[in-house]
This record gives structure tokens, sequence and C-alpha cells, in this order.
């Protein structure tokens, strides 16, 4: 060991040259310095089949060499050349600098997400990955999978703000082998604080609209037991009529490590209540919606040669539905009212061997629903809990298992990575399904560094495509699962000055499950699932970051995205599937003016394919059909940082452009916020 020092993230990195232990005779094939940090990633979602523990990729928004190896006490030391696939990830530090003040304005700023929004400050969004759905994606919070069944709709639905976020990382391509169904074209991590620092942290921030909000933050180490607490909450008058909004977040995480292994207890609730004005369909626009979310997993991670780690999961999700908030018509006959519950329990396992990193292991779980809406009729009608005037009638449930098997291996210059995962669904006649995957990398030089990846996944119907009936749309029960064959190739470069990468995908999918109708169908006609027989997804994806490190620039980030998609149903026009970016160009700029100001912001070019049928709000009718408009915004963020106090001043979409992420649904004009944090440490 030759020395130790401070990196640009703040983290003690410790420097070694030379390796006498067989355990660690990976690194002596690399012959240069390789550098460890002490950090435990037992949540992130690079430890994917291989069970990587890198914390950056090519496209990772801070000054980090690329080779540095991020080591986990309980886990086998894993380099990052051998991650082959595209994960991005940008840490809490990097969050802090841009110009956002949510989670979903936060994954904006990335061109391989589509994030299609309705309400403002992260209300109600739907997330894309590479053109899928927004039901095509899972969403897990601390690796534990807590997406809905019911709707994509609610998957972001989460019990914390930015305050409570150490690190975001994201899988851009399909991830089924690893998570199981519905990361049909990429997953989303979100990794809350992990420090064992002491610290109390509280923040204020106001804005147009009469927005507020507030946070509380405290996180404290008492002896093996680490305890983090966050609350939040936000409330606003609205952009224009029915967009109000007012929520509340509540969040606690605690870990005890002892000999015998590490347990890891987290518990989270949020309510949301809103004006949805035309979530749904702009011929009622007065909508309004009440959801609450309680999530909780409990982890115990043990062994070392032979890593077990058994977990157990579940989460609620209430929602309150309102077709007319005010004035309901003559033949309304009340609110939709769904309780959904996801029980899970899961068992990882890994095993470090000469031959390389072989993971396997099993996950149960059960998914229910009880609604005046959706599901199969029930003989009894049960109240709704927590709603005095609603009631249950139908439900629905499923099981789903999954088994796993991954193995990985390091031969020279080569990464490898192959499994195959086991899926078993209730109500496919239950049948198992097999999909398989491999990743294989390799090294041209130090600096570059290449990998190609085939895939198959899978995607479930939700609940809503199921069974939903209403004023404009009609479910199907027949709906069969979706299913896709994933082809991606890429190349990464990078050195002192320069990050970049590009990759080139493809994915075939099959029996794909969207709302149609026909092509020249009247407007007022409903919506009506399907299963389309083909669709395919070409793209581009390239992402350079440039280090200036001067007073004038600090970093660039360029992200650029192209899409493909083409359907064999030409006869039906979709409400979402083919509505995709098919240009996502993003620029981050950020200039750090002196030890104490900081100037950053971001400007995103957005062109989406496909159309929507306009409504034409003062005849209260459909007046045609419309392609979706390109429209470029700007965000700029200024921050002043001295001691314990940090205030900012935030514009979103500067030059006030109208645009809309969905149609008929007009987004925020120019936003002005303001805010400050006091953070302090014992």
């Amino acid at each position: 060991m030759k020395n130790q020092f401070t990196t640009n993230f703040k983290k003690s990195v410790l420097i070694f040259k030379r390796w006498n232990r067989k355990s660690y005779s990976v690194f002596n094939t690399l012959s240069r310095v390789v550098k460890i940090t002490s950090l435990s990633l037992s949540y992130s979602i690079v430890l994917l089949p291989l069970q990587v523990l890198s914390q950056t990729d090519t496209t990772i928004t801070k000054n980090l060499d690329l080779d540095e190896v991020i080591v986990s006490a309980q886990r086998a030391p894993i380099i990052y050349s051998q991650l082959s696939r595209l994960v991005t990830t940008v840490d809490h530090d990097e969050i802090k600098l841009m110009p956002v003040s949510n989670l979903n304005d936060l994954l904006e700023n990335f061109s391989g997400l589509d994030i299609r929004q309705r309400g403002s400050n992260g209300i109600q969004s739907d997330i894309s990955i590479r053109g899928g759905s927004f039901d095509q994606n899972l969403i897990l919070l601390n690796g534990v999978n807590i997406t809905d069944p019911q709707t994509g709709h609610h998957s972001l639905n989460l019990p914390i703000d930015l305050n409570s976020i150490e690190r975001i990382e994201i899988l851009e391509g399909p991830g089924s082998r690893v998570f199981g169904p519905n990361a049909f074209s990429g997953a989303v991590n979100i990794i809350t604080n992990q420090s064992d620092k002491n610290y109390t942290k509280a923040g204020f921030t106001a804005g147009d609209f009469g927005l507020f909000s507030g946070n509380l933050v405290t996180a404290y180490k008492i002896k093996n037991t680490r305890h983090y607490l966050a609350l939040s909450k936000s409330q606003s008058n609205g952009y224009v009529k029915n967009t109000d909004f007012d929520q509340f977040n509540i969040f606690y995480n605690s870990s005890y490590k002892s000999d015998v292994g590490k347990i890891d207890f987290q518990l989270g609730y949020t309510t949301k209540a809103f004006g949805a004005n035309s979530f749904y369909t702009p011929a009622y626009p007065d909508q309004y919606e009440q959801i609450k979310t309680t999530f909780s997993s409990l982890k115990f991670e043990t062994g070392e040669k032979l890593k077990l780690i058994p977990q157990v999961y579940f989460r609620r999700h209430q929602d309150r539905f309102e077709l007319f908030r005010y004035e309901p018509a003559s033949w309304y006959t009340g609110h939709n009212y769904h309780l959904t519950d996801i029980y899970g329990i899961k068992l990882d396992s890994r095993i470090s061997t000469v031959v390389g990193i072989t993971s396997f292991g099993a996950e149960l779980r059960s998914e229910n629903i009880w609604s005046n809406v959706l599901g199969n009729l029930m003989n009894d009608t049960l109240k709704a809990i927590g709603e005095p005037d609603g009631f249950y009638n139908y439900k629905y449930s499923r099981t789903i298992s999954n088994y796993f098997l991954e193995h990985s291996s390091v031969i020279g210059r080569f990464a490898f990575s192959a499994g195959l995962l086991v899926s078993w669904v209730s109500e496919n006649d239950f049948d198992f399904n097999l999909y398989p995957g491999i990743d294989l990398g390799y090294n041209f030089t130090s600096k570059i560094k290449s990998y190609i990846t085939v895939n198959k996944s899978l995607r479930l119907p939700t609940f809503t495509d199921l069974f939903y009936n209403g004023p404009s749309n009609i479910g199907n029960p027949d709906l069969k699962p979706e299913e896709a064959w994933s082809y991606e190739a890429g190349i990464r470069f990078k050195n002192d000055f320069m990050k970049s990468n590009v990759s080139l995908y493809y994915r075939d999918s099959k029996s794909i499950i969207a709302w149609v109708k026909p092509v020249g169908a009247d407007p007022s006609s409903k919506w009506e699932t399907q299963n389309l027989t083909n669709v395919t997804t070409k793209g581009i994806s390239a992402s350079s970051r440039f280090q200036f490190n001067n007073f004038l620039i600090d970093f660039v980030r360029i992200d650029y995205n192209y899409l493909d998609q083409s359907s064999m149903s030409d006869n039906y026009e979709t409400k979402y599937s083919l509505n995709y970016l098919k240009h996502n160009l993003i620029l981050n700029f950020n200039h750090k003016i002196s030890n104490q100001f900081n100037f950053s912001w971001n400007a995103k070019y957005q062109d989406r394919a496909g159309s929507f049928i306009k409504y034409d709000f003062n005849i209260n009718d459909y007046i045609g059909e419309q392609d979706f408009n390109p429209f470029c915004l700007f965000d700029a963020k200024l921050s002043w940082n001295y001691n314990l106090i940090t205030i900012y001043s935030e514009v979103n979409n500067i030059f006030n452009k109208k645009y809309a992420d969905i149609g008929n649904i007009e987004m925020p004009g120019r936003w002005f916020k303001a805010g400050f944090e006091v953070h302090i440490g014992y």
C-alpha cells in the first residue's frame, strides 16, 4: 500500500500496485494502479447478474477514473471493465448542482429516458426508457421492486424527495433476466442515504404559483446501528385551473451490522392530492386524484465467499380518482377506488470461485387488487379503507415466481456474463417461460472498451390493461404478456479530458400491449387494449462529458438519443405506444464561479413522433389529428454555499415556451423558485 488521498468525491481511497493474496489475483492482469474505496453498495443496480460492484459508467457526471474499483467489504472485488452494459449513474453532489427540484425533472436530463409529465413538480409522470411504454420498465427503491401492478402511472409515487437520494442508477436496455417481469426496456434504481455520518439538514423552497416546499432530514449512527429519517412536504395553487397539489413524504431507514451479517430495514409513506386537469381525457378537465402509498422491506445479508441475501417486502397503494371534482354529470355514479397490495420474498445467493462469480436465487411475488372498477366481481361488497363513501366489489390476484442463474468471468481482455430467468405467472396457464441473455465485453486498450449484449425480456399486462372500462377506455382480460429480443453494441472511450460512449440497439417486440382504435375511427370512440403483432425499435445513444476545471466552465455534458419505431399494425392508432421521442438532445453546462458560487444550466431539445387528437376547450369537442411539435427548454440554477448554509435560485422554462409531453395537457411556463438549506454535522 503506497498512500492515501481524497478524490473529487471526498471519499478516502487506497492505492495498491501489487496483489499477493490469491483472492485478488484478478488485479494482477491489469498492470496498472488500482484504487479501492470502502463504499458499501449493497443496493446497487450495477450488481447486475454478474454482481458488478461499480459506481460509475461512461455517462457518469463526475470527474472519476472509470478504472476505479469500488469494493464492498462483504462482496468479491470486481473491476468496472467487467460491466458490459450501459448503466448511467448520478450522485447526490451532482444532483444538487442541477436546475431541478424533483425526481421527475432530474430523470428528464438523461437522453435515454422520456419523462412525460402530466402535472408540475413530479406530481405524476410516465417514464419511458428507449421508446418503451410507461408500463415497460421497473422502478426500484434501494434495490426493491416497487413497480405498481395497477398502472405505470403510479410507479413514481415514492416516499422520498431529492434530499434523500444518494445516487440514481439507470439501466438502459432489458433487465428481465435480472429483476424479473416488467424490466422490459430498462430499470431505474433509486438509492437513499447510506452514509455513516451524523447530521441534520433542513430546507425550504418558495416560488411562483403559490409553491411551497420544506424538508427535514436527520442521520445518526449509534454503535453498530445507523438510522435515517426524512420528512418533506410541498404544495402549490397550480399554474392553471385544477393543477393544484399537496403532497407529504416520510421515510425511515435503519441498519444493524454484526459479525453474523447486516440487517437493513426501510419504511416509507407518501400521500398526494392533486387536480388532474385533463389527465386521462380532455373531455372532462376537472378530474381529481388522491393517492396513498406505504412501503416497507427487511433484508439480511450474510456470508463472504458464499453470500446469502434473503429479503421480504410489502407495498400498498390506495387511489381515489374523481372524474368530476366540482359538478358531476347526472349520469355519474361515483368515484373510482383502488387498493393494491404487493407481498414479496426473495433470496439472492452468490459464490465466488477461481472461474468467476455465480449468482442464483428465487423470488415469489403476490400482486392483488380490490376495486369498484378493476378485477372480477366479488360476492360481497367491502368498505374502502380510509374512504367514507368508497367500496370495493371487484378483486383480482396473481402470483409470480422467478428463478435465475447467472455466471460471469474475466479472461484476459474479455468479460463474459450469461444467465437465464425462469418465470412462472399464475394467470398464464401455469406455463414456465425462459428468458436468457448474454453480455460480452472486450478492452481494446485501457481507454477504449466495447461490449455486445443479447437479452430476452417480458412485460405482464397491468390490472388497468386487463379490466378498466371507462368513458374513453375498454380493457381486455384476455391479454397475453409482451416479449422481446433486444440486441446492443457499444463502445466507450475515456481520458483525463473526455469520457464518451456510443451504443446501437435494436428491439424486436412481440404481442405489444397498446391502447388502440382503428385508423379513421370517430374521435369520441373508445380506446381498447390489444396485443399488437410486432413493434421494432432501432436507436442510437451517445453521451460525452468534457472536464475543463477552469473558472469559466467546470464541465459540459452532451447526451443524444435517436429512436425509430415501426409497427406491423398500421390499421390502428395508438394512445401511448408509438408516441416516442425521435430526437432527444440534452446539454448541461456547469460553471464554478468561485468556491462559494456555482451556476448551471440545461438545454433540452425534444422531437416526438406520432400524433394526438386535438381537443378544443372553447367548443368542448375534438377538432382533428395533430402532430407533436418539437420544442426546446432552458433551465438554470445559481447557488451560493457558505459553511452550513446554501442559498439558491432556480428558473425552469426560462423562455416561457408552450409545450406538451402528452397531447392536450399544457405544461407550465416560466417558473421561478428560490430557497435555502442548512446542514449541520455532528
